[in-house]
């Protein structure tokens, strides 16, 4: 993404140099080198805002702005993770999972009232992963969120993540700085959390 912003930024000030320089004239204040830096911070701010624009389309996490992933919502120039509040996972191993997220979060937020604490997804993500571009492995991710409200002025949601790994012909074994581990906090405010409710 970087790299593309880049060609586009030296596209535009290609374009925008003879056009500055055809236009030139020797009774004009403003010199050809503040003209150029004037419209070239121009064209940066409209290219942040098109690759922004792209990014949400597509689903890109490397925004410009520094946003989150694609399932993010964003409310009043703020972004929060989705609000889950159903369990989908039937695993019956869910309430050790479970457990284990609620006990971290009340150990950090013990005021805060839990209000949930949800697996949204049916089953594990499974994916690979290679050595020398072979695959030899599997590793396999299951998310874990736990959502807390904070007297009447607002929420707090947090995201946990547990994985485990096998070599090819071997058994699950856990990840242990990822079983679990905590890996994102939103602070809601109250009317935030009213529009989140509703995403």
């Amino acid at each position: 993404m970087k790299k593309v912003f880049l060609i586009l930024l030296a596209a535009a000030f290609m374009t925008v140099l003879p056009a500055t320089a055809q236009t030139e004239t020797t009774t004009q204040k403003e010199k050809i080198g503040d003209r150029f830096v004037r419209l070239g911070k121009k064209a940066v701010k409209e290219m942040e805002k098109a690759a922004n624009n792209l990014g949400d389309a597509i689903g890109f996490e490397d925004r410009v702005d520094g946003g989150r992933s694609a399932d993010s919502v964003k409310v009043d120039g703020t972004w929060y993770m989705p609000l889950y509040t159903v369990n989908l996972y039937k695993g019956g191993d869910l309430d050790i999972y479970r457990s284990a997220c609620r006990s971290a979060f009340e150990a950090k937020y013990p005021a805060v009232e839990i209000v949930s604490v949800v697996v949204p997804q049916q089953e594990w993500l499974s994916d690979t992963y290679k050595k020398n571009n072979k695959v030899t492995g599997y590793v396999q991710t299951l998310y874990c969120y736990v959502l807390g409200k904070d007297d009447s002025d607002g929420y707090v949601n947090a995201r946990f993540v547990f994985q485990r790994q096998k070599e090819v012909g071997k058994q699950y074994e856990h990840i242990a700085n990822k079983w679990p581990q905590w890996e994102s906090t939103d602070v809601i405010p109250m009317a935030a959390y009213e529009v989140l409710k509703t995403k």
